[in-house]
């Protein structure tokens, strides 16, 4: 694919370290921003996706949301770059898919005799294929591990299956970020005292059980109250798999967002004055947050605009001041581009507002409030950016009559378009009209 619509378009392909897989494709971007009249690169990533197809299908639609949009013959105007990177088929874990699984009844609770069986054999040796699959030749230890614990779980077995694990995902070196400096704070526990191991293991036999707010409650279609349906070792331990799977998805969101900003936009020097809009989805939002954090302004090549559509990343990511001494993860973005920080969020999207406050922690706290903005797991396209100095935000939008304004975050409530379809749940539906129509005024204040 060599245009996205009207617009000159070329892959950025990367590694799960961040490395480009063509490195000739930097002179490639580089002649196309030579061409008369490019004045903008937009770079767009995915999240929650491994099928290059599948990339290309969400860059296509959002992209052909986004042109109406502009005036005449601006598209041609624009050279867009697709990332592709190996993230994790979407996927939440299995208690995600029983939640998932539950008719819209609104009822106070979810499951009847709820927790009464373990994991079935066969589910768990899915959930020990797909870790396999998206961590690759270094999980064969853990995997090892994993299937000890399950057989006899014990002091010895719960921390070489925690020891094993972390280092299978690089959670027993020091994180480059202090989200993942939160999330692996019980497991770094635990290796500094192996008698943890087995206590943790434990913890999360039980299904999770989530009090929810009304308004979170009320989008999802649940009463205050629901829960997950196994309980057992099958389930502690697929559970603390998939939990390293999050782990490694937000590690390699990070460090293909600092390549990109490395290896890619580094090295180009338009011979203009050329904008820079950096686009993520889910964790590709991660991603590009990343990018936008690493990058120092120089040359030519100026970045504009931000804009995050549901992103999978903590929502104090943004902020300079969690709590004193501790800064998010990407403290240095805001003021940063010349334009404007676009960020849609939802209660409406069960994957940023449940699944991805279930799988960031180790802990079982599931207090009132969990995945809204008083979370300290909650995410950013669930609620926002949180703890950002109001002089730097604008009021919270609602899309009518959309106008970001420049060097602001511009946050946008998306209850009534991202929204479940009968073909899309309302995470992956961020190529409709409406996002285009922000993704436009983005790039265009």
């Amino acid at each position: 694919m060599s245009t996205l619509g009207p617009s000159p378009f070329l892959w950025l392909e990367f590694d799960e370290k961040g490395a480009l897989r063509d490195p000739a494709v930097v002179q490639r971007l580089s002649d196309l921003l030579k061409a008369d009249g490019i004045g903008d690169l937009v770079v767009l990533s995915h999240g929650w996706n491994n099928d290059k197809q599948l990339a290309e299908r969400l860059y296509k639609k959002l992209w052909d949301s986004t042109l109406p949009n502009f005036p005449s013959g601006k598209a041609q105007r624009i050279v867009v770059a697709g990332v592709s990177w190996p993230a994790l088929a979407y996927s939440t874990g299995f208690d995600a898919a029983a939640l998932a699984s539950v008719p819209a009844s609104g009822a106070a609770s979810v499951g009847a005799g709820v927790g009464s069986s373990d994991l079935s054999a066969e589910a768990f040796d899915d959930a020990l294929k797909s870790f396999v699959a998206f961590v690759g030749p270094a999980s064969a230890e853990a995997v090892a591990a994993a299937k000890a614990a399950v057989e006899d779980l014990s002091d010895t077995t719960a921390f070489d299956l925690v020891r094993k694990g972390a280092k299978a995902v690089g959670a027993d070196a020091s994180p480059p970020d202090t989200e993942l400096a939160q999330d692996r704070e019980p497991i770094t526990n635990t290796l500094r005292n192996p008698p943890e191991a087995l206590p943790l293991l434990v913890g999360l036999e039980a299904p999770p059980h989530l009090e929810l707010t009304a308004d979170v409650g009320a989008a999802q279609s649940f009463g205050s109250t629901i829960q997950g349906l196994f309980n057992g070792p099958r389930a502690a331990v697929a559970r603390f798999l998939n939990l390293l799977t999050y782990w490694e998805m937000k590690t390699r969101a990070g460090a293909i967002g600092v390549g990109l900003a490395d290896h890619v936009l580094a090295k180009l020097s338009p011979p203009r004055e050329t904008k820079l809009h950096l686009v993520g989805h889910s964790f590709g939002g991660r991603l590009v947050t990343a990018a936008a954090n690493r990058s120092r302004p120089a040359g030519t090549l100026k970045l504009f605009s931000l804009t995050l559509l549901q992103a999978a990343f903590s929502h104090n990511g943004l902020a300079k001041v969690v709590t004193p001494g501790v800064s998010g993860a990407f403290p240095d973005v805001v003021g940063k581009p010349d334009g404007p920080i676009t960020v849609t969020h939802t209660h409406n999207d069960a994957a940023v507002t449940l699944y991805y406050a279930i799988a960031s922690r180790l802990s079982r706290d599931t207090t009132q409030g969990i995945g809204d903005a008083r979370d300290e797991f909650g995410a950013m396209g669930a609620n926002g950016p949180q703890k950002l100095d109001p002089r730097d935000m604008e009021p919270d939008d609602t899309a009518q009559a959309f106008a970001p304004k420049r060097k602001k975050v511009n946050t946008v409530l998306a209850d009534a378009f991202i929204v479940q379809t009968p073909d899309l749940d309302a995470h992956s539906n961020v190529a409709n009209p409406e996002c285009g129509r922000l993704l436009a005024a983005t790039i265009l204040a």
